[in-house]
Formats: C-alpha cells, sequence, structure tokens
C-alpha cells in the first residue's frame, strides 16, 4: 500500500489509513513491561525478576478446517511502532509452545521447553490475552518424569479501562476456565480425595455451634 500514495482525507479513518499505508517510523520503542486492555504485560526477563508472573499468553486462530486453536506463549520482546499522529501499534515477539495437551481431570497440561512456530514469532499485543503457567503436581509424582505445567487464565483489570463497563463484551475471546468441564472434573477429584480428608475443614482450633436466626 505504501506503493499506491494514499493521500491522507479529513476524517479520521482516512487519515489512519494514509498513515498506517506509509508505514511506521524507522525507530522502534522497546519495553520491558506494557499495560493493554486490562493485563500488565513483562517479557520473560523482566518477569524472573518478580515473584508475580506477567509474561504468559494466548492468542486464538483458525486452522485450515475453520476450527479454532488455542497457541500459548512467553513474551520474550515488546515492541511499540509509530505511524505518526499518535497512531502507535504495539507487538509482541513470544516463544510459543508447540501443543498442548488435556489431562485425566481436564487441565490444560504443556511443557514449556516444547517449541514451535519460531518462523511467525510476531503477534498483535491487542489481540492475546494473559496466562500464567504453574507446575503439574502430577509431573513431579513418581516415577518422575519432566515438569509440565497447566495453563491458567491470568487477571485482568478492565474495569474503568477507556469507559469499559462490561468486560464480556469487550474482550476478544471467550474466558479459558481452568477446567475444560467444571462440574463434571470437580467430582472425579472429589470421588478420589480419601474420605477421612476435609480440605475445607480448618485444623488444629476448637469448633464453635452458631444458632441463625
Amino acid at each position: 500500500m505504501k506503493d499506491q500514495n494514499i493521500p491522507p482525507g479529513e476524517t479520521i479513518d482516512s487519515i489512519t489509513i494514509s498513515r498506517l499505508a506509509e508505514g511506521p517510523s524507522r525507530q522502534v520503542t522497546s519495553w520491558n513491561a506494557y499495560d493493554i486492555n486490562g493485563y500488565t504485560y513483562y517479557t520473560h526477563a523482566k518477569d524472573s525478576k518478580y515473584v508475580n508472573q506477567n509474561s504468559g499468553v494466548r492468542i486464538e486462530a483458525l486452522d485450515g478446517l475453520g476450527r479454532k486453536i488455542q497457541y500459548f506463549g512467553i513474551i520474550e520482546e515488546i515492541w511499540e511502532l509509530d505511524y505518526g499522529r499518535d497512531i502507535t501499534v504495539a507487538l509482541f515477539r513470544c516463544r510459543w509452545i508447540k501443543q498442548h495437551q488435556l489431562n485425566e481431570i481436564g487441565l490444560r497440561v504443556l511443557d514449556l521447553e516444547n517449541l514451535g512456530y519460531q518462523d511467525d514469532p510476531w503477534v498483535l499485543a491487542s489481540r492475546v490475552a494473559q496466562v500464567f503457567y504453574m507446575s503439574d503436581p502430577q509431573s513431579n509424582l513418581p516415577p518422575k518424569k519432566k515438569t509440565k505445567h497447566v495453563v491458567a487464565s491470568g487477571k485482568q483489570h478492565i474495569i474503568g479501562v477507556d469507559g469499559v463497563d462490561d468486560v464480556e463484551a469487550y474482550n476478544n475471546y471467550d474466558e479459558m476456565p481452568l477446567f475444560t468441564d467444571f462440574p463434571k472434573k470437580i467430582s472425579v477429584v472429589e470421588k478420589n480425595l480419601p474420605k477421612d480428608i476435609m480440605p475445607w475443614e480448618r485444623k488444629g482450633v476448637k469448633g464453635k455451634v452458631i444458632t441463625a436466626g
């Protein structure tokens, strides 16, 4: 489009199209943290210095059959392209995980060292949602093989950002529950718990009966 020499119009849309057609500035701003869509993202290098985890992302795309596929990754670099007239576009260069699977209780489990899609690392920052990766306890049980990680949704603070008052209407993607079939999976976990274990019961204190009403 740069060769078309599109003249700038008078409306905001036409000016934006003209600026995008001309391409961004040769100078790129690089960040190690970025706020967008109610999420705070860090590069993996910055993330490694903190207790909180902010470098995990997921994106949805359609495969050749038109099916919605989720991809998971870790942010390596954050670039901001400047097109002038306050038009900026943020990009994340990500390390993508090759594949993930569902375990027997419905958790999404992946190997963070199993990388893929290295020829397509860049993604629009506005098109991703945040996730975090926690160690899968089952992968550490004997016989211990390789530690894997469970994927969970990141925490979004969107209310009040850019006048947003409806999270569901604002988000690009459907909510990603921790369990793929929550009621069924939780019942499976409860059935496998020893009968004498009540995880909700606090130990080491005396009980007290309270009469309601």
